[in-house]
C-alpha cells in the first residue's frame, strides 16, 4: 500500500515538483537568512573571538559590550597579575582615528594596540610585509577588510593617523567586525600617540587563568580585588552579542524575512498538497472499497507528506549551504550556518508538512468509497 502512495504522488509531476520545490524555498529562506544573521551577530564580537588565548577581560566596571569602552589606569594589568588563578594578564588598547590615505582622502580607523613583547590581540594572518616589523619606528599593519577603497595601501605605504607619520609594514588579515572601518595594529605605546584621549588610557587587560581554575570564579575574584570588571571571554562575548540584538532591529528584520519563508511554506505546501488529494479522491475511495483501514490511508498520505517534507529539507539546505560555501570571516556577507539553525528550519519543516497532511488526512478519512462507482 505505501508503494501505491509513492507512485500516487509521484505520477502527478507537476503537483509533485510543486511541492518539493516549494518546501526548499521555504527552507532555503530560512536557513540562508538565519545564517546571515548569527553571522552578523557574531561579527558584532569578532575581536573578542579573534583572540583565543584570552579566558577573561577585565575592564571598567560599566562596561556592557565591547564597543562601550571607559579607560582604566595602567596600572590594572599589576593588579590583575596579582589575584589567585591568573596565569598571565597583558595590556591592550582599542580607539579609533583618522587616517589620510595616499589618495588624499580620510577613513576612520580602528586602532589596536599590543604589547611589544607579547604581541597578544596581533592579527595573525598576513598578505603581504614583514610581520616581524611591528616594533620598527612608525610601524603598523594595516587591514583593509577586502574593501576596494581601502586596498589602495600596500606594504610600505606612508600615511598619517591624527597627523603623525605612520609607515605600514604588513597587510593584515582579520575577521571582519560588524563596522567597515579598517583596522590598524601597532605596539601598545604607539597606539596611544595615534588616539590621544583621556589621562586614563588601558582599555582592556586579557587575562589567562591557571590550569585547574575555573575562569568564572576567578573573574569574580579579579571583581573583589581589584573592583573593575572582568568577564570570561565567552560570557562578554555573549553580552555583546545580546546588546546589539536588543538595542538595534536586526534581529527583527531577520526574523520577519525567517517568518515569511515559514509562512510561504506553508501556504505552498498545504494548499498544493491538499489540491493533489482532491484530485486523486477517486483513488483514495477505491482504497477504501477495498477494505482498507483509516489508519492504513492515515499513514500513506503521512508518508506522502514526510518524503516531500525530507526532499523539500534537503534541497532547501543544500542550496543555502552552496550559497555560503565561499563566504568567509573577510567577506562583505556576513554568513554562519549552526546545528541549532539546522534543527530548527527541519523543525519548521516538519510542523509544516505535519498541517498539510493533518489537513488532507481530514479529507480522506472523510471519503464516502461508494463515490467510486458513481
Amino acid at each position: 500500500m505505501y508503494r501505491i502512495a509513492l507512485r500516487m504522488l509521484m505520477g502527478d509531476t507537476t503537483k509533485y515538483i510543486a511541492l518539493v520545490f516549494g518546501l526548499a524555498f521555504s527552507t532555503m529562506l530560512i536557513v540562508q537568512q538565519g545564517s546571515v544573521f548569527t553571522g552578523l551577530m557574531g561579527r558584532t564580537a569578532a575581536k573578542i573571538d579573534s583572540i583565543p588565548q584570552a579566558d577573561i577581560w577585565v575592564m571598567d566596571p560599566a562596561t556592557r559590550y565591547f564597543d562601550e569602552r571607559k579607560p582604566i589606569e595602567d596600572t590594572a594589568v599589576l593588579r590583575v597579575r596579582g589575584v589567585p588563578g591568573v596565569e598571565w594578564a597583558e595590556r591592550v588598547f582599542f580607539g579609533m582615528g583618522t587616517a589620510r590615505l595616499p589618495d588624499k582622502t580620510f577613513a576612520s580607523v580602528l586602532i589596536v594596540g599590543v604589547d611589544r613583547h607579547s604581541q597578544l590581540g596581533l592579527a595573525d594572518r598576513f598578505e603581504a610585509g614583514r610581520p616581524e616589523a611591528i616594533t620598527e619606528p612608525d610601524a603598523i599593519f594595516w587591514d583593509h577588510l577586502n574593501l576596494p577603497i581601502y586596498q589602495q595601501v600596500k606594504a610600505g605605504t606612508t600615511m598619517e593617523i591624527n597627523d603623525r607619520r605612520a609607515k605600514v609594514v604588513a597587510i593584515a588579515s582579520s575577521p571582519r567586525t560588524i563596522m567597515s572601518n579598517p583596522t590598524v595594529y601597532t605596539t601598545y605605546e604607539r597606539a596611544l600617540d595615534f588616539a590621544p584621549g583621556e589621562r586614563k588610557r588601558l582599555t582592556y587587560v586579557l587575562a589567562k587563568v591557571k590550569p585547574g581554575f575555573d575562569p568564572q570564579q576567578v573573574a569574580a575574584e579579579i571583581r573583589r580585588v581589584t573592583g573593575l570588571g572582568a568577564k570570561s571571554s565567552p560570557e562578554f562575548f555573549w553580552d555583546t552579542v545580546k546588546f546589539f540584538l536588543k538595542s538595534t532591529g536586526i534581529g527583527i528584520n531577520f526574523g520577519l524575512t525567517v517568518l515569511l519563508g515559514f509562512i510561504v511554506g506553508v501556504a505552498v505546501a498545504g494548499q498544493t498538497f491538499y489540491t493533489f488529494i482532491v484530485e486523486n479522491t477517486k483513488n483514495f475511495a477505491a482504497l477504501k472499497a477495498m477494505g482498507l483501514s483509516n489508519w492504513t490511508l492515515t499513514g500513506m498520505v503521512l508518508l506522502q507528506a514526510a518524503v516531500v517534507g525530507v526532499l523539500g529539507w534537503g534541497l532547501g539546505t543544500g542550496a543555502a549551504t552552496l550559497f555560503g560555501l565561499n563566504i568567509t570571516d573577510r567577506s562583505v556577507v556576513a554568513y554562519h550556518m549552526t546545528p541549532q539553525l539546522m534543527a530548527a528550519s527541519f523543525a519548521a519543516n516538519v510542523f509544516t508538512v505535519l498541517l498539510a497532511g493533518g489537513v488532507s488526512v481530514r479529507r480522506v478519512l472523510g471519503i464516502e468509497p461508494a463515490i467510486v462507482f458513481r
